[in-house]
């Protein structure tokens, strides 16, 4: 392992001890206060059912998460592809309009302009 990661991992064990002690000191306090007040030593919830509790319950809403953002994700693909398809649509009709237009637009093989013809029929005379 890294110098980092050797330090991150003796700092996460640090504070887990840190908490540990916190959690128990906690606990023998809040028991004392608890049987000076009912004048017999109180007793607690069981602390590992507590725990068990605590994490079927996050297991549950981690489960209700992972479900919501499988659905968000479909969702949202189904709308990426419905908006792709779309452009990808119009895309095509603007290029085949632009190519109708372009055609259209084209000059047709130009005639001899009547004045042109008057002007060499008459220059035609001349000559004669």
């Amino acid at each position: 392992m890294t110098v980092a990661t050797d330090q991150f991992i003796d700092l996460a064990k640090r504070s887990q001890e840190a908490v540990t002690t916190a959690v128990r000191t906690w606990a023998d306090t809040v028991q004392t206060y608890a049987g000076t007040m009912t004048g017999t030593q109180a007793k607690l919830p069981d602390a590992h059912a507590f725990v068990d509790s605590t994490f079927d319950f996050a297991e549950k809403v981690l489960a209700n998460q992972r479900q919501l953002a499988h659905t968000l994700f479909s969702a949202g693909t189904q709308t990426v592809e419905a908006v792709t398809d779309q452009a990808a649509r119009a895309a095509e009709s603007v290029s085949a309009q632009m190519a109708t237009e372009k055609a259209a637009a084209k000059p047709a093989p130009a005639a001899e302009a009547p004045v042109a013809k008057a002007g060499a029929a008459r220059a035609a005379q001349a000559k004669s």
